[in-house]
């Protein structure tokens, strides 16, 4: 009883070292067996020569058989010969066969065949035994003469252990591994333990197998027996545990009480072929396999239907189920099917070892429910792809049966038939199985603005919910008073989703989502994180809207009072009829300019000139003047100027224009304008008299009532006079806004 009470530290150290122990008995049979230096692959056939591909000394040659050291030969010339002589005397020599190098024995068609390869592979491991053995082959461009040598077994060291080996050993590890921790951190559970029972079938199975499919051309025949009959047990033990495994969970469908039959008629089935009771066709351990795993899938089926309405349970079985599909699906439909339908075996025996040990080591994963919320989406993938498999398996088998094709040709036409239907079926599969979350971003923006774009506070967040809502369409959604979070988060491994609160919305508690049908996952955190970027985005954008809008207003309305209002008051107070129009001209000139900067309607630097020539040309004329402004380089210009710009020029250019009418000397008025390196010149020069100091009207440095220069400060702008030799001259200098790719 003090064994049951100690720390889980204890007991994962106890298991470590009853693997450890494990793997060392199997390094140990494995090592004891000689090395006979032939180098004659497992599942060997016979070439040309009519013997079997090997090497002596390093030369490739072509083997026919063993024999006794003192066994007479000296008769025997031909290759052929030598067949006859074994037959002949089978306790002296013995001729290499294809059976004799059958990966596993089970796979014989007969209890005679079987009875045959355990008596040759005593026989042949009692002439290995020997403190030297003889061979008997034949060199490549002489295959007619046969060779005769000596040859002497030395004892296997690691290096001589073939890679397959070593393959099912590390396999067996990893499943040993697994299922240690399992039953160390999860003592007492009944899935856990079935589980690990059927982990420790599989790490078992490829333990005796690592020893008997990797032998050095024989073993000896007890052993050989021993190890399959360990093999088989095991391999209907993973089985067995599996059917417990998916009887109770994650849905309890079957009580293990009723379960019994399942390991009594795998025992007696084994019994019943072991004991040939039965017909080999009916006992073979082969059938009990696909029994066993259509009794898997089944359970699996059922598991499906049973947890349609819990997402959570749904996640764990299709893990499970993909499991299997994976791993022992793989192991029965490469090398157990083929055997039951006489076929060609697929896939080598240790290789099929691997997928089971990868997938054992995530199925425990689903088991032990971590990150349960990423399972479900992969199972889907996983099983697709896991049907193109079949779909090449049973592809193969039908073009071989039907076109009696060889393996290599029939597996070639059944991979491309399975390549057009996954090109054909895979975007249709990923977008309507898998389901694929992808939000448009267009519709992103659009959903994200309105929620940015609402009047009230209120308005805001009952449009957040909307949006969160659609997207994840939560069974159950709850405001929350208050969190500390700052980032959304998953609940209960994918169950629930907490939305942290936002300046438009509280925070947001979710469960299940699509509806009650599925489990919340990474992506919905980044989907939630997006969402309320983009609402912040356009937060940030709607104030500088409103704020761009503000200025507009506030800029409109001082024209309207700086300018439209001193005209018109200018009008009003005018002593005679011609300043009372000029005035009235300006401010509807000021009004259409101004309502064309609140219509948007875009202001060209040609076209503006060729409106204010226009208009200067009335303006002079009226008052006697004559008006010269020859065309320049501005007036190919399509430069786009903004309202400020153009709003403020035109005032500038107007009262600089007035101010020549009223103070000036009839005459001549010359206008210039030009465009050098992003910068507008503009310059008015009429004649004057001789400046009085007296009068500030008529000052060498005036500029009228200021407005002037404050609007080419408000432009970053220049504006500079000079009189000379009677000439008044106003040159503005102003720079002009980089021109935009639209532009």
């Amino acid at each position: 009883m003090v064994g049951w009470s100690l720390s889980p530290a204890s007991r994962l150290f106890f298991w470590l070292v009853s693997i450890a122990l494990s793997i060392f008995l199997v390094f140990a049979i494995a090592t004891q067996q000689k090395n006979t230096g032939l180098d004659i692959a497992i599942d060997a056939q016979r070439d040309a020569a009519g013997g079997y591909a090997g090497k002596v000394n390093g030369a490739p040659v072509s083997i026919f058989g063993l024999y006794r050291t003192g066994t007479d030969l000296s008769t025997i010339k031909m290759a052929g010969d030598f067949k006859a002589f074994s037959q002949a005397q089978p306790d002296k020599a013995i001729a290499f066969e294809d059976e004799d190098f059958i990966e596993e024995p089970d796979m014989l068609p007969s209890y005679g065949a079987g009875d045959r390869f355990f008596s040759r592979q005593g026989a042949m491991a009692a002439i290995l035994a020997e403190e030297q053995f003889g061979i008997a082959y034949a060199v490549p461009g002489e295959v007619g003469t046969l060779v005769k040598a000596l040859m002497t077994a030395a004892q296997r060291k690691p290096a001589d252990l073939d890679a397959d080996f070593w393959l099912q050993i590390g396999a067996a590890f990893c499943i040993l591994l697994v299922a240690a921790f399992l039953v160390t951190l999860r003592p007492g559970n009944g899935p856990a333990v079935a589980f690990a029972v059927s982990g420790l079938g599989a790490a078992v199975a490829a333990l005796t197998a690592a020893v008997y499919s990797t032998r050095d051309i024989a073993l000896a025949a007890d052993l050989f027996r021993l190890l399959s009959l360990a093999n088989q047990a095991s391999t209907f033990l993973f089985g067995i545990g599996a059917i417990y495994l998916f009887a109770v969970y994650p849905v309890r469908l079957i009580s293990w009480k009723y379960l019994w039959p399942v390991p009594l008629l795998c025992y007696v089935h084994m019994a019943a072929y072991r004991l040939e009771f039965l017909p080999h066709e009916i006992a073979s351990p082969h059938n009990g396999v696909v029994l066993l795993l259509i009794g898997i899938v089944a359970l699996v089926v059922c598991q499906y239907r049973a947890t349609r309405s819990n997402p959570a349970d749904r996640a764990v079985m299709l893990w499970l189920g993909v499991s299997v599909l994976l791993g022992a699906g793989s192991f029965v439909l490469f090398v157990t099917v083929p055997v039951v339908l006489g076929v060609d075996v697929v896939m080598s025996q240790s290789a099929a070892f691997v997928p089971l040990a990868a997938i054992y080591a995530a199925t425990a994963v689903g088991i032990m429910r971590y990150r349960l919320f990423d399972l479900g989406r992969w199972a889907y993938r996983l099983m697709f792809y896991v049907v193109i498999i079949i779909a090449v398996l049973i592809a193969d088998l039908a073009i071989a049966y039907l076109l009696s094709l060889s393996p290599t040709s029939s597996l070639g036409l059944a991979v491309l038939a399975a390549g057009v239907l996954y090109i054909a079926g895979r975007d249709m599969a990923l977008r309507r199985v898998l389901r694929e979350r992808q939000p448009e971003l267009a519709k992103l923006y659009r959903q994200t603005n309105a929620v940015a774009f609402q009047a009230t506070s209120a308005a805001k967040q009952d449009s957040w919910i909307a949006v969160i809502d659609e997207h994840f369409e939560p069974s159950h959604r709850e405001l929350l008073a208050g969190t500390e979070s700052g980032r959304p988060q998953l609940l209960d491994e994918g169950l629930g989703l907490e939305v942290p609160p936002y300046p438009w919305s509280a925070g947001l508690r979710l469960r299940l989502a699509g509806g009650g049908g599925r489990l919340f996952d990474n992506r919905d955190l980044a989907l939630v994180e997006q969402l309320a970027s983009l609402v912040e985005s356009a937060e940030r954008d709607r104030l500088s809207y409103e704020q761009g809008v503000t200025e507009e207003r506030r800029r409109i309305a001082m024209d309207l009072h700086d300018d439209v209002g001193a005209h018109l008051l200018s009008g009003l107070h005018a002593r005679n009829e011609a300043h009372r129009q000029e005035a009235i001209m300006d401010a509807l000139s000021d009004i259409r300019q101004i309502a064309s900067g609140l219509s948007g309607r875009q202001v060209v630097l040609s076209e503006f000139i060729g409106h204010l020539r226009h208009e200067s040309r009335n303006r002079a004329e009226q008052q006697g003047f004559t008006l010269h402004w020859p065309l320049g380089n501005a007036d190919d210009s399509e430069r786009v100027l903004p309202y400020h710009t153009h709003r403020n020029l035109n005032a500038v250019h107007r009262e600089a224009l007035s101010n020549a009418l009223k103070h000036g000397n009839p005459g001549e008025i010359r206008i210039s304008t030009a465009e050098h390196d992003g910068q507008l010149v503009h310059e008015i020069v009429n004649a004057a008299g001789k400046p009085d100091d007296a009068d500030p009207h008529r000052a060498g440095n005036r500029l009228g009532s200021g407005n002037i220069r404050m609007r080419m400060a408000q432009l970053e702008g220049d504006a500079a006079v000079r009189w000379s030799e009677g000439v008044y001259a106003l040159r503005i200098t102003l720079p002009l806004e980089p021109q935009t790719a639209g532009g």
